[in-house]
Formats: C-alpha cells, sequence, structure tokens
C-alpha cells in the first residue's frame, strides 16, 4: 500500500509539472517564433538567416537579408529582419524584430503567447535587437550576442498590484546569448545559454537548451530533423520536427515539414506545419501556428539569393 500510495503521488506530481505554465518570462517577443522553417520544426534551433535568435553558435554568413514576418489572427503583427557576414576569422549576424499586439483588460503582465490571437484592447509593442559573432575552434562553434530588448503598454495589470487598477508600463534590458555547436553522429549538436544578465527588476527567467539536427541527402529526396529540449528556471519543454524535401530541376524544389513542442502556456496547441518553395534565387518559407479556439497564427519568410 505503501508504495502504491508513493507511486501515485509520484505520478500526480509529474502530471502537473507537465501541464505546468512556463514561467512568466520578460519581453513577450523573446517567446515567438522568429523564422517560419524554425516555427514548423517545434521552434528548433537551425543554421539559416535568424540562427542569431536560436543560437549564436550557427550564425550564418548569409550575405543578404531574411525578412520574417507573422501574422497572429487578426490582432498580433510579428516582423523580423536578419543577417549575416563574413569578416575575417568570424562570422558576424544581427537580427531586429518587433511585435505589436492588443492585450485583453483582464490579462496580467507579463503576457503569455496566446494574448497575440486574444482580440484585446490595450495596445501593446515588444521588440528585440541583437547584435553577435561566431568563431570555430578545434571543431566547435562558438558564439555570443548582445540583445536589447524593450517591452511596452498602454495600460496593464500587474500580478502584486492587482488593487491598483490599471497603468502603462515600459521596460527595457540589455541581456547575452551564448552557445557552441560540435559535429556530431552526421549531424550537429548544440547547446545554448539565453537571458544572461540582470533579472532583478524584470522576470526573464535563463534559458538552457539543448539540440541536435541531422540532414540526409538521397539524390532528388532530402530529409532533415532538429530537436531541443530546454530547461527555464525548472520548466522543461522543447520540441522538433521533420522535413522532406524534393528537387525536380536545379535551382527549383518543394519541402514540407511538420513539428511539435511543449506549449508555454494552455492556450497554445503543439502542433504546427509548413513548407519552402525554391525557385532559383526566390526562397519562401510558410508555417501554421495553431491556437485554441481554433486561432492560429501564419508565418512567412522571404529571402532572394
Amino acid at each position: 500500500m505503501k508504495f502504491s500510495t508513493r507511486t501515485l503521488l509520484a505520478v500526480a506530481a509529474l502530471a502537473s509539472a507537465l501541464h505546468a505554465q512556463a514561467p512568466a518570462d520578460g519581453p513577450l517577443v523573446l517567446l515567438v517564433p522568429v523564422s517560419a522553417r524554425a516555427t514548423a520544426l517545434g521552434n528548433a534551433s537551425v543554421r539559416d538567416d535568424y540562427s542569431i535568435f536560436y543560437n549564436p553558435a550557427r550564425i550564418a554568413a548569409t550575405n543578404g537579408i531574411g525578412v520574417a514576418l507573422a501574422r497572429y489572427g487578426g490582432n498580433g503583427t510579428f516582423g523580423a529582419l536578419a543577417s549575416g557576414v563574413n569578416v575575417g576569422p568570424l562570422n558576424w549576424g544581427w537580427g531586429v524584430e518587433v511585435l505589436q499586439f492588443h492585450a485583453r483588460n483582464s490579462s496580467a503582465y507579463p503576457y503569455a503567447p496566446a494574448e497575440l490571437v486574444a482580440d484585446g484592447t490595450r495596445l501593446a509593442m515588444s521588440l528585440a535587437a541583437v547584435i553577435g559573432a561566431e568563431y570555430t575552434l578545434k571543431g566547435f562553434n562558438i558564439g555570443v550576442d548582445a540583445k536589447f530588448a524593450e517591452e511596452h503598454a498602454d495600460a496593464v495589470q500587474l500580478p502584486q498590484s492587482a488593487l491598483l487598477g490599471f497603468s502603462p508600463i515600459q521596460r527595457n534590458l540589455l541581456l547575452a546569448d551564448a552557445g557552441t555547436t560540435h559535429a556530431l553522429l552526421g549531424g550537429t549538436a548544440e547547446f545554448v545559454v539565453q537571458n544572461i544578465g540582470d533579472r532583478g527588476s524584470y522576470p526573464v527567467p535563463m534559458t538552457e537548451k539543448l539540440g541536435y539536427t541531422r540532414s540526409l541527402n538521397l539524390k532528388q529526396i532530402d530529409l532533415a530533423f532538429a530537436g531541443e529540449v530546454l530547461d527555464r528556471q525548472g520548466w522543461i519543454g522543447g520540441g522538433g520536427g521533420a522535413e522532406l524535401g524534393y528537387g525536380w530541376i536545379e535551382g527549383f524544389s518543394a519541402v514540407l515539414r511538420a513539428g511539435a513542442r511543449r506549449p508555454e502556456t494552455a492556450g497554445q496547441r503543439p502542433v504546427a506545419v509548413g513548407g519552402t518553395l525554391n525557385a532559383d534565387r526566390l526562397q519562401l518559407d510558410y508555417a501554421l501556428e495553431f491556437f485554441e479556439g481554433n486561432r492560429y497564427a501564419h508565418h512567412l519568410t522571404v529571402r532572394w539569393r
């Protein structure tokens, strides 16, 4: 009986942990997926124009500018620019992302991702700018970046002052990320620590991620897999997915992908789908992200090579 009771208590504790929401984070823009490809792969880190937002050790010298756009129902709009360039032994990357939405009167700050599709009335904006560099040392790619994040809203309700009503806020902070990648078993393993910095006056829990990606080429067929596990102040999350690509002539190809991740809150759905169309120098990536109440977000990234 003692063994059974302890077992039931352990199972109940595990179930509670698995259904618990992620710790309250800071600027909402730091929680949303950036690229359409990553969105459809469970928001797992991949090496592309937008790597600077996921792991600075994956910065790619693209010598071009990637544009990412997202529309969250009829409420939230997201946009991002990113690029990378090689200068000497370093790959340099930079990126800017902006998120604008309307929060509900009943929502307390800091906001959760599901707020983006909630049809609120209180205007809010969240933005981040990041710059970083990558260096290769004895087979290890090592990257660091610095980012400035800011969030402001017309009027919000803070959890610790619910009796005081609503008041406008504007908060900003400076954070850093550090990561590394290394070839492993035909793919790439990575480790990254995000949101390093002073968080005394702003709830931005530090996040540690461990991930792996691998690609396979079978003549005209390309397969790729990506996945990661993260720890945010004791909250265990992560996600991953797979993609299948087909190229019929040189410069023209199509990709289908699907993935899943552990949602930050109950308002999100874990599954996302998407695809890519390459037509000579033009690349279009699309992803569909789902939320409760049959709501969703469209993600699109555009690149001219």
